[in-house]
């Protein structure tokens, strides 16, 4: 059982979209976390997303022509706060997700 008076270290839920390119590839679409609701009941969440980006147009032309998109090593790196503020991000979208809690 998890017990915290606030939100810090609270259990998240990683999300990691996945899409096929143009080219047929499996391509990372964005990433997003969420954190896991306290109490029972059904929710409805709305989670922002967002996918790492090249930090020069060089890396950026030489990823376009190989067709390997930047991702995170790590999925559960979007959970985590340490590291986050220097990461160069793109939004890309929303992702409704619906959650049963039950104890």
């Amino acid at each position: 059982a998890f017990k915290s008076t606030n939100a810090f270290g609270w259990p998240r839920i990683a999300l990691a979209i996945y899409g096929i390119d143009s080219l047929g590839r499996d391509v990372v679409r964005g990433y997003g976390s969420l954190m896991c609701p306290t109490c029972p009941g059904r929710y409805e969440r709305i989670v922002q997303t967002y996918r790492p980006v090249s930090g020069s147009i060089c890396q950026r032309i030489m990823n376009w022509i190989g067709g390997t998109p930047p991702e995170f090593y790590d999925s559960k790196f979007v959970t985590q706060s340490e590291g986050r503020g220097v990461v160069r991000v793109h939004t890309e979208g929303t992702v409704k997700v619906i959650l049963n809690v039950i104890t």
